[in-house]
């Protein structure tokens, strides 16, 4: 198959794995409707159809608020709002792990709404070539297997010592070769401060391996390589008429590094001007960091979330046909009017036995209401793996060995749990795997 045939077979994957994911967003947006949310999404729209020389324009919006409050939900609705008004977009959360992840993102989602940002997708793929050489490099090689045949044997006092690698290359290892000022102090991994005292020997490593020395930049510090190339395509794009809309989610996960980079690109505008019209949304739990964004305040339309009122929760109840007021009752003082809980608990609000039992807890009412005892297993066990699939499931509730080898036969049952356990609102879909709020 001829390059060309094998990009077009790429980008027709790309679209088609768009149009499922807008699917399932708009299948997860009915599961728990934004009821007391039409300030916020007015807000948006208002700010999207007002036109860039509104003097309230705004480059990013900035949800936030605790776990269950519909963050999601309304991020989604936002974005569904921008693609109505022909805007490209893209929405990342915490699968992304780095600055170049999320760019790669954006080209992908992009290109599956028709707009190839062809110069970024060629010098992230140098990227990912130049990365993986300076971590390859920084290996020792593998010992021989002394049971293979014509392994030399070892010679007295046994085998010699692997000779070590360079100390520079094994930094670029260990670090994963992120950047400079993108690593995370998480366990097993050098941070900013150690990596800074070696940055000088693991810049002249890295020069003599590849010569180039904007290859050498663009492993030492992805962000400063890849964003100037990003604006330049979005300005390149945006002269076609297309506006763009870029959401990211889960911020609380991804922030610690997307924060200082979208202060640069946003607000500083130190890799270009963004195009006009651009408009970015985080959605976390924490608030607006204020070392980060306490000078830019003019650029930021801050929207903290709080859970529903009494008659917001009431209303979202009735609209699923929840009206039993000792039901109604038992919702809302069990989920705290979280949206979440709230929606969650009126899937299967039938009139429960022990209505006032004040020790329950949301999810043994959810169980309790829910009275096929598969579901309510796939429920329970499938909360044990951070992400599901249906083998997975299988495993979660016992229909089949963690070692299985070869795989069990398809399960029609444990595809109808999982299909089940995916429309339910404590569940997310995260590329054709389930994961729990």
């Amino acid at each position: 198959m001829s390059g060309g045939s094998l990009r077009r077979g790429t980008r027709e994957r790309a679209r088609e794995r768009e149009r499922e994911r807008e699917a399932r967003e708009v299948e997860g947006a009915g599961r728990m409707e934004l009821v007391g949310r039409e300030r916020e999404l007015r807000l948006y729209t208002d700010h999207l159809d007002g036109g860039t020389d509104d003097a309230a324009h705004r480059t990013l919006f900035q949800l936030h608020g605790v776990a269950g409050v519909g963050k999601s939900s309304l991020l989604r609705r936002f974005a569904g709002a921008a693609r109505e008004r022909d805007a490209l977009t893209a929405v990342l959360d915490e699968s992304v792990t780095g600055v170049p992840e999320a760019l790669a993102g954006i080209c992908e989602q992009f290109a599956a709404q028709g707009a190839q940002l062809k110069a970024l997708e060629r010098l992230l793929e140098t990227y990912r070539r130049r990365r993986y050489e300076a971590e390859s490099a920084a290996l020792p090689p593998l010992p021989p297997d002394p049971g293979a045949a014509g392994a030399p044997p070892d010679p007295p006092g046994g085998p010699a010592p692997s000779p070590p690698p360079s100390p520079a290359l094994l930094t670029a290892a260990q670090i994963g070769v992120v950047g400079l000022g993108t690593v995370l102090p998480v366990a097993g991994i050098l941070d900013p401060a150690r990596l800074a005292g070696n940055a000088g020997e693991l810049r002249s490593a890295l020069s003599r391996r590849f010569g180039k020395p904007e290859d050498v930049q663009l492993v030492l510090d992805p962000p400063t390589a890849l964003s100037p190339v990003l604006v330049a395509e979005l300005v390149r794009t945006a002269a076609r008429g297309r506006r763009i809309a870029l959401f990211f989610d889960t911020y609380e996960r991804t922030g610690p590094f997307l924060d200082p980079w979208l202060r640069r690109l946003v607000a500083e505008e130190h890799y270009g001007a963004l195009p006009e019209g651009t408009v970015v949304t985080t959605s976390g739990q924490r608030a607006p960091d204020p070392a980060v964004w306490a000078d830019h305040a003019g650029l930021v339309t801050d929207i903290p979330l709080s859970p529903f009122t009494d008659a917001e929760a009431r209303l979202l109840l009735t609209a699923k046909e929840v009206v039993d007021e000792d039901v109604v009752r038992d919702v809302l003082r069990l989920s705290g009017r979280l949206p979440v809980l709230v929606s969650m608990l009126a899937e299967n609000a039938g009139r429960p036995d022990g209505v006032t039992d004040p020790s329950a807890t949301a999810v043994e009412r959810f169980l309790r209401w829910e009275t096929d005892p598969a579901r309510r297993a796939a429920a329970l066990n499938g909360a044990l793996p951070r992400l599901l699939n249906e083998d997975i499931l299988l495993v979660a509730v016992g229909r089949a060995p963690a070692d299985a080898d070869p795989a069990p036969p398809e399960d029609p049952e444990a595809a109808a749990l999982f299909d089940w356990l995916g429309r339910q609102p404590f569940v997310s879909d995260r590329g054709g795997r389930a994961r729990y709020h």
